[in-house]
């Protein structure tokens, strides 16, 4: 089975390899930009589906697995994506402090075996609650971590006890892949066995 991870996060990438042992990364080419009065569920799940879609073309080999997600956070119903800047950054994480928002994940997967074909897309959301921050708490993070390719400005396994009070969910979701919610989607599109062989 070839597994054809779409996505240029090393998180995603690291999460699968410990299920499995070759996993084919490539980087899927999508603007991820939401569009006017877009919802976040519905902005993550469509990113998820354009990353699936501008890939499948690429996939010559049989059987494969195509597997795609997009991760956002969101607090007040506003998307915080990636940081531009440091200022950024601090301004998210400020925002943050003290509250509980949300990390949606949805992920796309797309099972080829010459005439076999199934594809199906689901995703999964976790509550995060940040300790209350101070502007030293904020700048001693960020010193700490690569902020810039972080939904957020943050991540979990990444000094997150620093900032972190308490999580109700997933917590691969919030390291950027739901792990509970693939292995649901697999079961639903019964090839776990096809997958495992």
């Amino acid at each position: 089975m070839n597994i054809i991870l779409g996505s240029s996060s090393p998180r995603r990438k690291y999460l699968l390899q410990q299920i499995f042992n070759t996993i084919t990364v490539i980087h899927p080419d999508v603007e991820e930009i939401p569009k006017p009065d877009e919802k976040p569920l519905d902005f993550v799940q469509r990113a998820s589906s354009d990353k699936l879609n501008t890939i499948r073309t690429k996939i010559l080999t049989n059987p494969s697995l195509v597997i795609t997600c997009d991760t956002i956070v969101t607090i007040d119903n506003e998307i915080l994506g990636k940081p531009a800047d440091f200022d950024h950054a601090y301004t998210m994480l400020s925002k943050l402090s003290g509250r509980t928002h949300h990390v949606i994940s949805a992920i796309s997967l797309l099972y080829s075996n010459k005439n076999d074909i199934r594809q199906h897309d689901d995703y999964e959301i976790t509550q995060v609650t940040f300790k209350k921050l101070n502007e030293s708490d904020i700048t001693a993070y960020l010193s700490h971590i690569n902020y810039n390719d972080k939904a957020g400005a943050y991540a979990a396994q990444e000094y997150g006890t620093m900032i972190i009070e308490k999580t109700a969910g997933s917590i691969t979701n919030v390291i950027g892949f739901p792990l509970r919610c693939f292995f649901r989607m697999i079961v639903d599109m019964d090839i776990i066995q096809k997958l495992f062989q």
